[in-house]
Parts: C-alpha cells; sequence; structure tokens
C-alpha cells in the first residue's frame, strides 16, 4: 500500500514539473517555433567602466558551435568553440594569435550553445528536473525547478508562477579540480518573431545583490552563418626583421 502511494506521489509530482514546463514554453513562443531555432545572432552591449560600453556580437549554431566578438579600446577579443574544440584571441593580454581553450573552458561554452534551454525536451537530452515548490524572488512568486544535468552539472531554474518567464538560472559547473557557481538574472523581455527574449542578462557571483548586465541590442533567428568563422585562424606572420 505504502509502496503505491509512493508511486502516485512521484507521478503526481512528474506531472506537475511537466505542467510548469509546458507553460513556460507557451510563454515564450511556443515548442515548435523555439525547436525551430538553428542558429541566432546577438548584437549586445556590457558596461566595463563608468560610461564605458564594449560592443559584443555572438553567433550561435545550435548545440554545435559558438563565436563572441568584444570590442574594447579598439582591440577585438574573440573566442570560439567548434564541437569539441575552442580557442580564443586576446591582444589585450599581449598575445595576437589564437590559443587553444581547455577542456573546462569549453565544457562551460557547450551549455551556451543548447539555443533551446535545458527545459526542453529534457528527458531527450538525458536531464532529469524536479520541482522544488514556491519561493519568493524579490517579491516574485516563483516556481523553482532543479535540473540535474546528463554532464553532472546542477541547474535551478526560477520561473514566474504567473508570467511563466524564466527569472533567474543558477547554475553550478563541476570540474575536475574545482566547482563553480553562479546566477544570471533574466528581464526586459521581449518578442522577436514571436519569441520572447529576455534583453537584459545580468551575471552575478552566487549570493551578491547585483553584477555585470549584458544589454541585448539585436537579434537574429536563423541568420545564415559562415561556419569558417569557427575555425582556429593560423598564426601571423612574424614581422620582417629591421636591418
Amino acid at each position: 500500500m505504502l509502496a503505491v502511494l509512493a508511486a502516485g506521489v512521484q507521478f503526481s509530482s512528474a506531472q506537475s514539473v511537466d505542467d510548469i514546463i509546458n507553460k513556460h514554453f507557451e510563454a515564450m513562443g511556443g515548442k515548435d517555433k523555439i525547436g525551430n531555432i538553428k542558429t541566432l545572432k546577438m548584437i549586445c552591449s556590457v558596461e566595463i567602466a563608468q560610461g564605458m560600453k564594449a560592443p559584443i556580437t555572438m553567433y550561435f549554431v545550435n548545440n554545435q558551435s559558438m563565436r563572441v566578438e568584444v570590442e574594447v579600446q579598439g582591440m577585438q577579443i574573440l573566442s570560439a568553440v567548434d564541437g569539441d574544440s575552442g580557442w580564443s584571441v586576446n591582444p589585450m593580454s599581449g598575445k595576437k594569435d589564437a590559443e587553444r581553450m581547455n577542456a573546462d573552458e569549453i565544457k562551460e561554452s557547450k551549455d551556451q550553445m543548447d539555443l533551446t534551454g535545458a527545459l526542453f525536451n529534457y528527458k531527450a537530452k538525458g536531464h532529469a528536473v524536479e520541482l522544488l515548490g514556491k519561493e519568493d524572488m524579490e517579491g516574485t512568486e516563483v516556481y523553482k525547478l532543479k535540473i540535474i544535468k546528463k554532464s553532472g552539472d546542477i541547474q535551478y531554474d526560477f520561473i514566474d508562477a504567473e508570467t511563466y518567464l524564466l527569472l533567474k538560472e543558477t547554475t553550478t559547473h563541476k570540474f575536475k579540480d574545482k566547482e563553480t557557481s553562479g546566477d544570471v538574472i533574466f528581464s526586459d523581455y521581449k518578442k522577436v518573431e514571436g519569441i520572447m527574449f529576455a534583453h537584459s542578462m545580468e551575471n552575478r557571483e552566487s549570493g551578491a545583490s547585483q553584477g555585470q548586465a549584458l544589454k541585448v541590442e539585436s537579434i537574429e533567428i536563423n541568420p545564415a552563418i559562415d561556419k569558417n568563422m569557427f575555425k582556429m585562424p593560423a598564426p601571423q606572420p612574424a614581422a620582417p626583421e629591421v636591418k
């Protein structure tokens, strides 16, 4: 009898989780539209000092590739991940040639390459989701979902109980020798081709009251993207010796 009751509780909980997730994707514009996102281009900016903003352009190929271009003081910082390899160029560090990313950096980037998000078809992706109940988030009632990813990382999604939009995401990344945790606060939602996108994403250290906000200026859904842009550039030729 107890086993039957326990099974009933688990079934009810699973139904509640899926109901919240379904309402979330309805609020976002529908699973059909979201599932059709194959590529994405975002133009953003971030404040790096008082009154100084750095423009950022990001390119994504769903679950495959991403490239980030940041302009700082006339110099371009580049990073890209393509499959299981990645590279970066940071002239501000005095290096002009591309350097390979390590495994931890590539792993962290791969989450961002899932354009549909961890909750979309989560079972097929090998994730598990638990509903931890409702709680107050700075005066807004939210559902707290725990996502146990196939990779072993843990993510908590805080979904507005009224609008069903994602307000906060807390992720714990487990690497070989360390564990990192951080929050992303989502706000200023706007529709782009019928899909709701947050146009402000603030990255915070876990527990911090404020962080650094990324402001989205434009989003293109399914633009043509040259896949060569994700390839690691060859070293630049050495300057000729002055005789």
